[in-house]
């Protein structure tokens, strides 16, 4: 069977997309997402490229950019590119330039998928990433869920090529002589995955050759027995988490005492809250009696405090920036470490730029304020007919629980919420064909 049979097989074994989706693809200019986009063009699908240049590398970054655009100007289909700040990225959040760049590029995917209509977004990460991934979770620490690897589709994100390895890429580029580009920092061995990539795996596959198809199987068996594993988490914390109030819960001690294996379940009850194994031992130690009534444990984001008969699981209390207003069209206001802009115009063309919100005119009241988030905000996002929680989005799109409050909430002067700077604004304000005038805010 062929590459592209093979890949079309594999999209529908899956479940990964539907023949009619529009598709949203992740190209970089390396071997691996130029293929992806040929075999997806060549496949009859309705796709855009989109690319982003982190202006880490100087002119090579530059040159990536060039290529996939003339790659999509070749064939024909939507090009969407942006660059980001990554390094001030980085550095004004204190996390790694590679968390930087993956926040910045999955949230400004989300925005151009909705915004433009696609269905998905493909990633082209392949068996060796797959395998990688594993062994540097192993090596790092990881509960079940790091044993699973990457999964093939998860929300809107699928990754289409992990059927494939890294040199079946590389024969397939190469006898169809493919254009792309090497990123020369996927060479140094001075980042970890990259190690393991060049130095770990060769030494393993003296002793399995099929390594990676080995591998593969075992992590498609650990992600079977962690859905079950969550399925009976989901029960025993229905069963246990009494809601007394929005977003606070109590248990009974006893009933968590009981727990078999107690700590390891526990973990698991406890870890969307941001609770480590560790302090689940701590916690453990004081419920069979080691510890005193009165003891509190804490995470990033709430804190359990343990009662005679109970065990009180609440939200810590945030730190909000203080509200800012912007008074009218026209005006400029800073919010936190954002200096917001707006100005009101009769151009509807689309900007599809993560830092920009466009609206419908006639529907914004002034002021309009900046704010954090607050518990039981919710929106309904552009795309979408319902209403959603912020605190369901930022789970979705992997913002860390000590950073949500740190995202300006852009609200209407009749209270609706606007826009999630970036990431999503609100589908009643979108500009439409009875739109007369735009108003622009853009946030630096």
């Amino acid at each position: 069977m062929s590459v592209p049979e093979r890949f079309i097989q594999y999209l529908q074994e899956q479940a990964l997309c539907q023949p009619h989706d529009r598709i949203l693809i992740a190209v970089s200019g390396g071997k691996d997402s130029v293929m992806m986009a040929r075999l997806f063009v060549e496949s009859g699908y309705a796709v855009g490229f989109a690319h982003c240049n982190f202006q880490l590398r100087g002119k090579e970054s530059d040159a990536d950019e060039a290529l996939v655009y003339e790659l999509a100007k070749t064939l024909n289909v939507p090009f969407y590119v942006t660059r980001f700040d990554t390094a001030s990225y980085a550095r004004k959040h204190g996390i790694s330039i590679q968390m930087a760049a993956r926040d910045l590029r999955y949230a400004w995917f989300e925005t151009i998928r909705v915004s433009q209509g696609y269905k998905y977004i493909a990633v082209a990460q392949h068996r060796n990433d797959h395998v990688e991934t594993l062994l540097l979770n192993l090596v790092r620490g990881t509960g079940l869920a790091g044993l699973c690897g990457i999964q093939p589709k998860r929300g809107h994100i699928i990754r289409p090529m992990l059927f494939l390895n890294a040199d079946e890429i590389a024969a397939y580029v190469k006898e169809n002589k493919l254009e792309y580009r090497d990123d020369l920092s996927n060479f140094s061995t001075k980042y970890a995955r990259n190690k393991i990539r060049m130095e770990v795996i060769p030494r393993l596959k003296e002793l399995n050759p099929d390594l990676e198809v080995t591998l593969a199987k075992s992590m498609a068996h650990f992600a079977d027995a962690y859905t079950v594993l969550q399925h009976h988490v989901k029960q025993l914390r229905k069963q246990l988490f009494a809601e007394y109030k929005e977003g606070e819960w109590r248990m009974s001690k006893r009933a968590l005492a009981t727990l078999e294996p107690q700590q390891f379940l526990m973990y698991e009850l406890f870890k969307p809250f941001g609770f480590t194994d560790a302090v689940m031992s701590d916690l453990a130690g004081t419920l069979m009696g080691t510890g005193i009534s009165g003891k509190q444990f804490a995470s990033s984001s709430y804190v359990l405090y343990v009662d005679r008969e109970e065990v009180i699981l609440t939200p810590k209390k945030a730190i909000h920036e203080p509200i800012a207003a912007l008074e009218r069209p026209g005006a400029a206001v800073k919010w936190g470490t954002c200096r917001f802009e707006s100005h009101v115009s009769e151009d509807k063309r689309i900007q599809a730029e993560m830092h920009i919100a466009q609206f419908d005119a006639d529907k914004i009241v002034f002021p309009l304020s900046i704010r954090s988030w607050q518990e039981g905000d919710a929106f309904r996002p552009l795309g979408m007919k319902g209403h959603k929680k912020l605190s369901d989005l930022f789970v979705s799109l992997k913002i860390p629980v000590h950073r949500k409050h740190t995202v300006p909430v852009v609200t209407n002067g009749n209270g609706d919420i606007l826009w999630v700077v970036p990431y999503r604004m609100d589908d009643r304000y979108k500009i439409t064909g009875k739109t007369k005038k735009v108003l622009t805010l853009a946030c630096f």
